[in-house]
């Protein structure tokens, strides 16, 4: 990658070795022209601290990447290509591409250190209304479908260790009742813990991550000690009782979409970017790390799978990992081993519960959302304020802002979240509630395919917008982008990287829109109807509200 370069200054953001006090003092005497585009929720918003160290970001992106795609993906990736072989292409391209957009969102968070992500990205580089699409896209559909995706699986997979549900993946009216029931109360559970507060979230997150790389190494080991001793013979490319498959391109993209799924994770950092310590240094290392770990656990994990199981069962099985374990540990070891499935796929979960917070958090704070799903808990039990940055802004949550004038609904809400508010005082308490809300919505009415299909419609013509929006950002900014620079350290990507991503994109969203005509239906009326919403309902806000506070710097 290129060397550092000048980046752009956002609006209420301090040059490196200038001190707070300095610039507040040299804004208040040359305040900001009108005309100056800037980022971010208005000023005087409640921000997260930078809590966040490059091992805790680390563990955030391993554990939303290393979860029930290496466990789901595989019988999907297979059963539309139907050779192994084609299948481990598949998964080599697909890290791949997913590195490559990495990469690209890498230079985007460096650029702008910020929480919020595309909405944020899109915003600064078009105009708010791309922003707002984003913003409502990963809100509403690609934030709470991965989460019923994953509610689904660890449902799926304890149900049938468990034989608690006859039939289990078999798709009949009562396996469905009983696995949206448990899906239900999985997310119910992952969203008590993100309420308890980020240190119960980070702890929760660096000890399940353990348990997805014990659950994942593993399925390596045993794979390679059989391709090693040979003790169990891989058996023919395709089974005798399975009917052969004919792919077409449709069934490749839908093979690349089901390994990006499993890839999916890389961009976490570009939603709670405004939480890390020192984002120039430690998002290009925690990204760089983290997609080098999950390719070679991914593609190792197939090896494996293909050393031990069958075509047929392979194609066959709703719940590979449980099948790949009773070959070695019999019928008690693979529930033991689907208890660690479960509890990597919980996991994820929980990190991905942790971003839609924040995600929803910088959407309310730029008025996406109303005001009441943006309140963040600042206040510890002691009554202090531990979100206090050092300057006399009020960072009190809207929920305990001018309580005893509040109407009754926003003083009982305020009541409620008070025994929540633990440590650091920044829990997106609100949005939390409010996507887990969607996630169930989408784990009542959908199921993996039709979700895992909708996900990678919206989620990369997202991506593809964005890296659109680097383009123009690196080689087309306008005046006003142009001239708020600061010289500190840009992570570049080289430009055939951002192009060959582009074009891999486009053709994926539009192969999967094709073949996937309801899906494609459902994505383009809610492309018109969020633009339609935001042009008669959402107030266009003049540039002196769009400064970003200098809690998201260092």
């Amino acid at each position: 990658m290129g060397p550092a370069e000048t980046a752009p200054l956002l609006a209420g953001h301090e040059p490196h070795g200038v001190p707070p006090d300095s610039l507040a003092s040299s804004l208040q005497q040359s305040p900001p022209s009108l005309s100056t585009p800037s980022l971010g929720p208005p000023t005087g918003s409640t921000h997260p601290k930078r809590l966040l160290s490059f091992w805790d970001g680390l563990a955030l992106v391993l554990g939303l990447q290393i979860g029930s795609g290496i466990f789901v993906s595989p019988a999907l990736v297979v059963r539309s290509v139907g050779s192994e072989s084609t299948a481990l292409l598949i998964w080599v391209i697909g890290g791949t591409l997913a590195w490559a957009c990495a990469a690209c969102y890498v230079e985007m968070g460096t650029r702008l250190p910020i929480n919020g992500g595309p909405q944020e990205y899109l915003a600064y580089c078009f105009s708010d209304l791309f922003g707002f699409v984003a913003s409502w896209g990963c809100i509403f559909t690609v934030k709470p479908c991965s989460g019923a995706v994953l509610a689904l699986s660890i449902a799926e997979y304890a149900c049938d260790a468990l034989a608690l549900v006859p039939e289990a993946g078999s798709g009949t009216p009562s396996s469905d009742r009983y696995l949206k029931t448990a899906a239900l109360l999985v997310i119910a559970l992952v969203t008590a813990i993100n309420c308890a507060g980020n240190h119960l979230s980070n702890l929760s997150t660096k000890i399940l991550l353990a348990c997805k790389v014990g659950g994942v190494g593993f399925v390596i080991i045993m794979g390679f000690a059989v391709l090693v001793s040979s003790h169990i013979s891989s058996s023919p490319t395709v089974a005798a009782n399975v009917e052969p498959v004919s792919p077409d391109l449709g069934s490749y993209t839908d093979a690349l979409l089901a390994a990006m799924w499993a890839y999916s994770g890389w961009e976490t950092l570009a939603f709670v970017g405004g939480e890390l310590q020192n984002p120039h240094r430690n998002i290009p290392r925690v990204i760089n790390t983290a997609m080098v770990v999950v390719v070679l656990l991914s593609v190792f994990s197939n090896i494996a799978y293909f050393s031990v199981l069958s075509f047929d069962e392979i194609v066959r099985s709703t719940t590979i990992g449980l099948t790949f374990s009773e070959h070695f540990l019999g019928r008690a070891g693979g529930v033991a081993y689907t208890a660690l499935i479960c509890l990597s796929s919980f996991g994820t979960l929980n990190v991905k519960t942790f971003t839609a917070g924040r995600l929803t958090q910088a959407a309310a704070e730029r008025g996406f959302l109303p005001p009441i799903v943006m309140t963040v808990a600042n206040q510890g039990r002691d009554g202090s304020n531990n979100g206090d940055n050092g300057d006399n802004t009020d960072h009190r949550s809207v929920s305990s802002r001018s309580s005893c004038q509040a109407p009754l609904r926003q003083r009982m809400l305020g009541t409620f979240q008070r025994p929540l508010r633990f440590q650091d005082g920044t829990i997106p308490f609100s949005a939390i509630i409010f996507n887990s809300l969607l996630t169930c919505i989408f784990v009542l009415v959908g199921d993996l395919r039709s979700l895992i299909s909708f996900i990678g419609i919206v989620e990369y013509w997202i991506v593809f917008l964005t890296l659109v929006g680097l383009l123009s950002l690196r080689f087309f900014p306008t005046p006003d982008q142009r001239t708020q620079t600061v010289t500190m350290p840009i992570f570049k990507v080289p430009v055939i990287v951002i192009l060959v991503a582009l074009l891999a994109l486009g053709f994926m969203v539009i192969l999967s829109i094709a073949r996937h005509q309801l899906a494609g239906i459902g994505f383009m009326i809610f492309c018109v109807g969020s633009g339609v919403f935001h042009s008669f309902f959402i107030q266009p806000r003049g540039s002196a509200t769009r400064e970003v506070s200098r809690s998201y710097v260092d």
